[in-house]
């Protein structure tokens, strides 16, 4: 058993290095490919520059080497002479030319890896998790307008109190245009999240595409919190004090009663003030936007 579970590991490790091998020599080919085809264009576009500029014996020279370029290039000289057998009816041999052309392309780049549509990301001790959903009710494909909703929750596992200041969003559809928005709070509201609390909203974005991504930070502030009876002392403190210089008569201390309410009202209310490293970004992870992933009907 102990030699069967050996041969396996070396089996999958020997599978693992050929297809690191296949990967490498892919690569390789299409960074050729790339390059012939880059030199061919510089040389194509400067000849035709130098024609325009009626600078012939230069263009004559970058003539002479582009066609050494495309003599040298496999791929372009199979396609030419597959072209030429078509046309004299050389069907057998066009046959034979066509697999050549076809084992001489680069290999097509591997798909992009499918991007989840959520994200989990905690920075700070703020911790964000969004999910994104397709609704086809407000889509129209056919015009190009794909609606995705998302819904975000935001949890403060700090012992402190936090403040979202400010949003800001990648967005990037599946042609790779990049939008980015960026604005105060979200959804209008700039939420105070107290230690172990959790603020929810939901969203939209529109795209071109049926898929994108998004991604992108929010900007929180720590706050700290002073009750109110703490700011009444100082005030009047300096209030007797300054009453006193003036001359003015000090005011007559509330009835018991009032004096108890104010104690209450104080101590439910707070003042919140920003503390001394007052902003800090949270990350927003990356998270896909996927018309194939799944629809809403709403």
């Amino acid at each position: 058993a102990a030699a069967a579970a050996a041969a396996s590991d070396d089996d999958a490790a020997s599978s693992v290095a050929e297809t690191s091998d296949d990967e490498a020599d892919a690569d390789r080919r299409r960074r050729e490919a790339e390059d012939k085809a880059n030199l061919q264009d510089r040389l194509r576009t400067s000849m035709e520059a130098a024609a325009r500029a009626e600078d012939f014996e230069l263009a004559a020279r970058l003539r002479d080497e582009l066609n050494e370029a495309l003599e040298r290039d496999e791929r372009h000289v199979a396609k030419r002479e597959l072209a030429a057998a078509i046309a004299e009816e050389r069907f057998e041999d066009a046959a034979a030319l066509r697999d050549l052309v076809a084992s001489l392309e680069p290999p097509p780049l591997p798909p992009p890896a499918e991007v989840p549509c959520h994200s989990d990301v905690t920075t700070e001790g703020v911790n964000v998790r969004v999910m994104s959903q397709y609704v086809a009710s407000r889509s129209r494909p056919e015009s190009g307008q794909y609606f995705f909703a998302y819904s975000v929750r935001i949890t403060n596992r700090t012992e402190k109190i936090v403040q979202l200041r400010r949003r800001r969003w990648i967005i990037t559809d599946g042609d790779e245009r990049v939008e980015e928005v960026a604005g105060p709070g979200v959804v209008g509201q700039q939420p105070v999240l107290l230690p172990g609390q959790t603020f929810e909203y939901a969203s939209a974005c529109p795209l071109r595409t049926r898929t994108g991504t998004m991604e992108g930070t929010y900007t929180f502030a720590w706050l700290v919190a002073t009750p109110a009876a703490e700011l009444e002392e100082g005030d009047g403190e300096e209030g007797d004090g300054e009453g006193s210089e003036d001359g003015e008569k000090e005011e007559a201390a509330p009835k018991e009663e009032d004096a108890r309410d104010m104690d209450e009202f104080s101590t439910a209310l707070t003042f919140l003030r920003e503390g001394e490293q007052s902003e800090f970004a949270v990350e927003i992870g990356l998270f896909g936007l996927n018309a194939d992933a799944g629809a809403s009907t709403q």
